[in-house]
């Protein structure tokens, strides 16, 4: 995994998604704790475990899937990471209005 733990987690939900997977693993981390809570309770997924394995702590997540598979795959599972913006330096000579 790369050090962007948000872009991971949703590149992995969206590649199950897409595969029509039903289980997903992430690593588990405050971050992906937090994010995992909002997915749940806006009915992304449906469950979430706990699961340890050499040491190290990953969510298992249990996505919902949409009820007809007969259809041609469509992604309804639209995550998109939306960046904030970058902090700028303010000179200390500078006056800013409050």
């Amino acid at each position: 995994m790369s050090s962007d733990t948000i872009a991971d987690i949703i590149t992995s939900i969206r590649n199950a998604d897409m595969y029509r997977k039903s289980v997903v693993r992430v690593a588990s981390t405050n971050i992906s704790q937090s994010i995992v809570k909002i997915l749940l309770r806006e009915g992304f997924i449906e469950n979430v475990r706990k699961h340890r394995e050499n040491n190290k702590d990953f969510l298992v997540l249990t996505l919902r899937h949409r009820r007809n598979r007969k259809r041609t795959y469509r992604n309804l599972l639209n995550l998109k990471r939306i960046s904030q913006p970058c902090h700028v330096s303010r000179s200390s000579t500078a006056h800013y209005p409050l």
